[in-house]
């Protein structure tokens, strides 16, 4: 048998920030535990084949045509088809690659799997009627147990984690536990995938660098309660992370195979154990390891101290990003439920400046329970942040994801509309785009007012900075010359 995992295209709307090209590595940590279970399994990145951009009226779509999509899976002809369904606001490309794989094949077993497929497993299948299966939270043991299936050495029954269709209507088994020992797994299936099409400086992506980069995931799970977030509906509460010797022997792995130069590690946190993540500073600085390394998903500020910072940068850190989501501590602790001092944030943003590590913020306004006066607290706060130590803002609007509590708070209320479809998402995640949160203390139109001003205010301050230290720019200029660009597009917008 032969199985085929595919990252399907995705589709960006009007002001969208530009799409990023990153490793499959959902995929690729699956297609390693099928190599080792026996089964022969490709990749086919339908994201990342040749950039490839299509414009339909005030969308694009990147990547391959559905017709050429149709052509490869035919070429390829998989017995099981699994697709990557990434977060809501991509879902509907996976589908339609379910409907291709049909109309060629009725006998292909369709499986889908990642966030939003987890949180509603029952509701997806319903409404994606040429899917067989749903897979709920990680995939990495659960699809070879489908394969085993498809060998008629299974039955879905007996299989953990997923959503299936019996007699016309979909079951629901129950759910299966998360990955204990997150060291049990294989390196991601590198040699799957063309490396150099993810190296190449001239990649998808708003981080293309002149040095070659690669996306790195050392933990799962996350054990605090905010209330936007979904990542513990489909990676659980509890904290699972390789251990520092497994994380470093990847990276030296990926540096002496691929000629890495630059890691993101895209954890959600990364340093919550303390202990682990010292242990992998210390291991970078001691190896002498050749390697940058930076957190774009952002980590707490209140686990980094001055001499944790120092190491960091020591071992290659480049910058480092915060989540802080709200300027106003009562709607931090009541409202989003983040247990975080914004003195502590302070603190951190200042020594990071003393030691000259690039920063960065993420915030959040436009929460039940917020009113315009606490919206203005937090892009206060984000200013003086960039005023006073240089820390980058990015201000997004609040986005009630399925199955979180932010969601299920404006659904029982009333604050979202009804049956809202896929593409709602996408276009209120865009930059340009309408929250679809309304509260009797504020509509959409004034969250997106408040936001439009906070960005012109920081535009002011970036130029003012920019002045201030040429030096600086001119290094951007060279490895980042990408990050200028955008830079000066943002400041005429």
């Amino acid at each position: 048998m032969k199985i085929v995992l595919i990252n399907p295209p995705q589709t960006f709307y009007a002001g969208s920030e530009p799409p990023a090209g990153n490793l499959p590595l959902g995929l690729m940590y699956i297609a390693a535990m099928l190599i080792k279970s026996g089964y022969q399994t490709e990749i086919f990145d339908a994201f990342m084949a040749d950039g490839l951009f299509q414009r339909n009226g005030e969308t694009v779509n990147v990547g391959m045509s559905f017709e050429q999509i149709k052509r490869e899976i035919d070429s390829r002809k998989p017995d099981v088809l699994g697709i990557a369904g990434p977060f809501t606001c991509q879902i509907e490309n996976s589908v339609k690659i379910s409907d291709l794989a049909k109309e060629l094949n009725p006998d292909i077993l369709t499986v889908v799997g990642g966030p939003h497929v987890t949180t509603v497993q029952k509701g997806f299948l319903e409404e994606a009627k040429s899917v067989d299966i749903a897979v709920a939270g990680e995939g990495e043991y659960v699809m070879p147990e489908i394969a085993a299936f498809f060998e008629g050495k299974k039955t879905l029954n007996e299989i953990l984690g997923i959503a299936f269709r019996q007699n016309g209507e979909v079951k629901v088994n129950p759910s299966r536990d998360f990955i204990k020992n997150l060291d049990d797994l294989p390196y991601p299936a590198y040699d799957l995938v063309d490396m150099e099409k993810y190296l190449n400086p001239k990649k998808i992506g708003y981080r293309s660098f002149r040095k070659r980069a690669i996306s790195m995931v050392t933990s799962r799970g996350c054990p605090f309660n905010c209330c936007f977030c979904s990542v513990h509906l489909h990676m659980g509460k509890g904290f699972r992370a390789h251990s520092a010797n497994y994380v470093l022997n990847h990276i030296q792995y990926v540096v002496e195979k691929f000629d890495v130069k630059n890691i993101f590690f895209e954890d959600d946190n990364l340093t919550l154990d303390l202990a682990r993540f010292e242990a992998i500073c210390d291991g970078l600085i001691m190896k002498k390891t050749a390697i940058g390394w930076e957190t774009p998903n952002g980590v707490r500020a209140d686990c980094l101290d001055l001499n944790l910072l120092k190491k960091m940068k020591k071992s290659g850190c480049k910058s480092v990003f915060f989540g802080v989501e709200s300027g106003d501590q009562q709607i931090l602790d009541n409202v989003i439920c983040k247990n975080l001092d914004l003195n502590r944030v302070v603190e951190v943003a200042k020594i990071c400046k003393d030691i000259d590590l690039k920063t960065g913020a993420f915030y959040i306004i436009g929460f039940p329970g917020e009113k315009k006066e606490n919206m203005q607290k937090t892009v206060d706060f984000a200013l003086k942040l960039k005023r006073d130590y240089d820390v980058g803002m990015h201000l997004f609007m609040a986005t009630p994801s399925y199955g979180t509590r932010l969601y299920e708070e404006c659904k029982s209320k009333g604050y979202i509309q009804e049956n809202l479809g896929w593409n709602s998402f996408a276009a209120a995640r865009q930059p340009k785009g309408m929250p679809l949160i309304s509260t009797p203390d504020f509509a959409p139109e004034e969250v997106k007012e408040i936001a439009a001003k906070a960005l012109e205010e920081y535009k002011k301050l970036s130029l003012r900075n920019h002045l201030r230290n040429p030096r600086r720019v001119l290094k951007t200029a060279f490895e980042q010359p990408q990050l200028i660009v955008k830079y000066i597009r943002n400041l005429f917008a």
